[in-house]
């Protein structure tokens, strides 16, 4: 799965490269803003998938095919009716796009059959997307990552070949419609054929009560959840453009385009084990406290490997792959990496979250964290004009004030029921080992003024630098950690 993941991103970083070199950052700001806009409007990421996943793990465990039936009936129902909201919500705000995209966006060429098509796009996500949730909660993910990897990898090469042939934003957009229903038809057959009690679906859900009651809660606390961090980061895009430009909206994406791949790799390491952990949550309430403690000092591990170098090597990798002038100053890069540390620091506690069923207890949570965000931004956008920054201050100061230390709380009273002075020390060993990460940040940033260099030699050089450093680093911090032991115990029993 890792590898078809990298190789996926390898070849995204290609089509951005050709996308960029044919049609030039405005587009690309464009296409930045379009999705962004459509993303706050799609509920595909808002927690519903991982509810309707916890619903499942008992029948599916029980193999009760009866209830089972009745869940992917109401999943179908549902699914679609969201996609119906996503398309006729997106319809309304044709209007307002001039004023989004401002000065830039108005003078580009067919921008309403663009943002039509990823508006149809949006919406065709939810066909047969109740089906896999199926594989999802039994642990059969490798199934959806292998159909999703071929069918990607054949649109991205149409779409270099006819971003070269063309230089058209429509085809562009138009093959990644033609993907999303194509591997949601052949996701659906293989479902189909897997569980085969599922070609015939009753066609009013019957559940009882309890379980209502169970699903009305999760659904309206996952909306919330997810709409947080949907609105949080697609807002970036959005208020970038209103205020900035869409030029910058397509500088910025090439930066977040390498942390999101980084920060996917991570939650696709992690994000398998969730039903694991469901399942753990059912029979050994006891180990769920140690894995909790176990996947924060990890996701602390990868954080201690990956920042230091992400700071150091973003801007020459850039360079490198689009060139320099589409290089961003170092005050911009720190913030984003320093945003990037805090997003994989909350992987444990959103696992823990979906596979506890706790959507419900932080339901306000995202409300305030979106409105924070908001507010900071639009403070820092339209009192001091810092453009870029502002926004990433704005992320940076709800998530640190707030949603850094609410969700492992929350996991550690609600979900591990924890008596509170053991949620106290938790926590505060859960924040106090981020502060370990400035040191390896600033000794590999100092390092780095020594080496010389320009492209593929000096990232070399780099990452083989910050490498043995980092490593000598961990070895001395971090050598007595039983969660090491653990792992050094499991390699030699191997």
């Amino acid at each position: 799965m890792l590898i078809t993941y990298i190789t996926t991103i390898g070849i995204s970083f290609i089509v951005r490269a050709v996308f960029v070199h044919k049609l030039g950052n405005q587009y690309l700001g464009l296409n930045g803003v379009l999705t962004s806009i459509l993303s706050v409007l799609s509920i595909s990421d808002l927690g519903m998938e991982s509810v309707f996943s916890f619903l499942l793990y008992k029948p599916l465990a029980n193999n009760d095919t009866h209830a089972i039936r009745n869940f992917v009936a109401l999943f179908k129902r549902v699914y679609s009716l969201v996609g119906l909201f996503v398309f006729v919500a997106g319809i309304s705000l044709l209007p307002f796009l001039p004023t989004i995209l401002g000065k830039q966006g108005q003078g580009l060429e067919n921008v309403t059959l663009i943002y039509f098509i990823l508006l149809i796009n949006a919406a065709a996500s939810y066909l047969f997307t109740y089906n896999r949730t199926v594989l999802n909660a039994n642990q059969r993910n490798y199934i959806i990552t292998s159909i999703t990897f071929y069918t990607n990898t054949i649109i991205n090469l149409l779409q270099i070949a006819f971003l070269y042939w063309v230089d058209s934003m429509v085809i562009y957009v138009s093959l990644f419609l033609i993907s999303t229903v194509t591997t949601n038809i052949i996701l659906s057959r293989k479902v189909l054929r897997e569980y085969p009690f599922l070609n015939k679906l009753p066609k009013h859900a019957r559940l009882d009560a309890k379980t209502k009651k169970i699903l009305i809660h999760n659904t309206i606390g996952g909306l919330s959840n997810k709409l947080g961090s949907i609105v949080v980061f697609a807002s970036d895009n959005i208020l970038l453009s209103i205020f900035v430009n869409l030029t910058t909206v397509g500088l910025y994406s090439n930066y977040t385009m390498i942390i999101n791949s980084v920060l996917g790799l991570v939650q696709k390491i992690f994000g398998t084990i969730t039903a694991t952990v469901g399942n753990i949550a059912i029979k050994s309430p006891k180990q769920g406290v140690i894995v909790f403690k176990q996947l924060n000092f990890y996701v602390t591990a990868i954080a201690f490997f990956v920042a230091p170098q992400l700071l150091t090597l973003l801007r020459p990798l850039i360079n490198m792959w689009l060139g320099k002038e589409y290089i961003l100053s170092q005050y911009i890069v720190l913030l984003i990496v320093i945003n990037f540390v805090l997003q994989i620091s909350r992987t444990p506690s959103l696992i823990y979250v979906d596979a506890y069923g706790l959507q419900w207890i932080q339901k306000w949570k995202s409300v305030i964290e979106s409105v924070l965000n908001i507010v900071f931004s639009l403070i820092c956008l339209g009192i001091f004009h810092l453009g870029l920054i502002g926004i990433l201050l704005g992320t940076l100061g709800s998530t640190v004030l707030f949603v850094l230390w609410y969700e492992p709380y929350l996991v550690l009273k609600y979900g591990l029921k924890l008596d509170e002075k053991e949620q106290l020390i938790s926590l505060a060993k859960i924040l106090l080992e981020k502060v370990w990460l400035i040191l390896p940040t600033v000794t590999t940033w100092l390092c780095m003024h020594i080496i010389k260099g320009s492209g593929a030699l000096l990232i070399s050089k780099i990452m083989v630098m910050n490498f043995i450093v980092l490593f000598i680093l961990f070895a001395v911090i971090f050598w007595n950690r039983g969660e090491l032991k653990y792992i050094y115990k499991l390699a030699l029993k191997k």
